[in-house]
C-alpha cells in the first residue's frame, strides 16, 4: 500500500523495506529507507517537500532528477535550474535530502528521482500531486423557494488534502453565524433556523440549512473556505404558489426585453439612414 504525505503530515508509512532494516544497519554501503513516503500531495500555492533519506551515504551525495523531462535539478547542495522555487536542504549530520518546490504549481505534478552516486547508481522514484482546491455548490446556480419552505445548500470540496481548515458561510457580504442550541433551552427555538453542518468524509462537507424561509433570505450566498476558492449561488425566496413559473416568466421578460431593444435599434439604423440621404429638390 502507498502512503501519502498531506501538507507535510505523515498518514502513514508503506513498510515496504522495514523487514530489511536490520539486515542493512551492518551494510558498509548506502542505502535507501523506504519508509518514508514516496506518494505526495499538496496544494497550489504551497510548498511541496520530497524527502529521501538515504543511510550511511558516507562521501557519497544526493541527485535530483525531474523524470518528465530528466532535467537535473540538483547535485548535492547545489541547485542546477533558474526556477528559484527549487531548493535543497539537509541539516548537518542529516540522512534526510530534502528537495523544496515553493508555491508549486499543477505543472510541478510528475515523477521525481532522489540518485545516489554510487556504481552502479541508486535511484527512488517519489510522485508529486499538487491540486486546486475548489468549492463546490451542488445544484443550479439560481435557486427558487417559496416563502416558508426549507432551503439546503451543500458546498463540498473533493480536491486537495485533508488539512482543508474550515468552510464559512456568507450572504452578500455578511457571515452567517448559526445560532448554538440545546435542548433544554427554551428561549431560543431548537432545531434552529439557520443551521451549519460541516463534516469530513470522502470529501469536506458543508450543509447550511434554513427553515421557514422568509423574503430577507433571498440574496447571493458564498461558500468560502479558508483554503480552497469560493463558489456562490443566488437563493431567491419568492412569495408565489408557484416559483418555478416565476422563474420561467422572468426568462420570458428577458426575452421581450431583447426583442424591444432589437427594435429600437432598428428604429434608429433606419432614421440615421433618411437623414443621411442627400436631398434631390431644386
Amino acid at each position: 500500500m502507498t502512503s501519502g504525505i498531506i501538507n507535510g503530515v505523515n498518514t502513514g508509512g508503506s513498510g515496504a523495506g522495514s523487514q530489511h532494516n536490520i539486515i542493512k544497519k551492518f551494510s558498509p554501503h548506502p542505502y535507501f529507507d523506504f519508509d518514508v513516503t514516496r506518494n505526495i500531495t499538496t496544494r497550489v500555492g504551497q510548498t511541496a517537500f520530497i524527502n529521501c533519506r538515504v543511510e550511511q551515504i558516507g562521501d557519497k551525495w544526493v541527485s535530483w532528477i525531474r523524470k518528465r523531462d530528466l532535467h537535473i535539478l540538483s547535485a548535492g547542495m547545489v541547485v542546477y535550474t533558474s526556477d528559484e522555487r527549487y531548493q535543497v536542504t539537509r541539516s548537518e549530520r542529516s540522512e534526510v535530502w530534502t528537495m523544496q518546490i515553493k508555491f508549486a504549481q499543477q505543472r510541478d505534478s510528475g515523477a521525481y528521482e532522489c540518485q545516489v552516486n554510487t556504481v552502479p547508481k541508486m535511484s527512488m522514484t517519489f510522485q508529486l500531486n499538487v491540486v486546486e482546491a475548489k468549492a463546490l455548490i451542488l445544484g443550479p446556480t439560481d435557486i427558487y423557494v417559496k416563502i416558508g419552505s426549507a432551503v439546503t445548500l451543500t458546498c463540498i470540496i473533493t480536491q486537495g488534502p485533508h488539512d482543508l481548515g474550515t468552510i464559512f458561510w456568507y450572504r452578500g457580504t455578511n457571515i452567517i453565524k448559526p445560532t448554538e442550541t440545546h435542548l433544554n433551552e427554551t428561549t431560543i427555538p431548537y432545531p434552529p433556523r439557520i443551521s451549519v453542518d460541516l463534516k469530513w468524509t470522502e470529501a469536506l462537507t458543508s450543509r447550511l440549512k434554513i427553515l421557514d424561509a422568509k423574503l430577507l433570505d433571498s440574496g447571493n450566498y458564498t461558500c468560502m473556505p479558508t483554503s480552497a476558492e469560493a463558489s456562490s449561488v443566488m437563493v431567491h425566496v419568492l412569495n408565489e404558489e408557484n416559483p418555478a413559473a416565476m422563474q420561467r416568466g422572468g426568462t420570458i421578460a428577458r426575452h421581450s426585453s431583447t426583442t424591444c431593444q432589437l427594435y429600437l435599434l432598428a428604429a434608429v439604423v433606419i432614421l440615421f439612414s433618411r437623414v443621411g440621404r442627400p436631398s434631390w429638390h431644386s
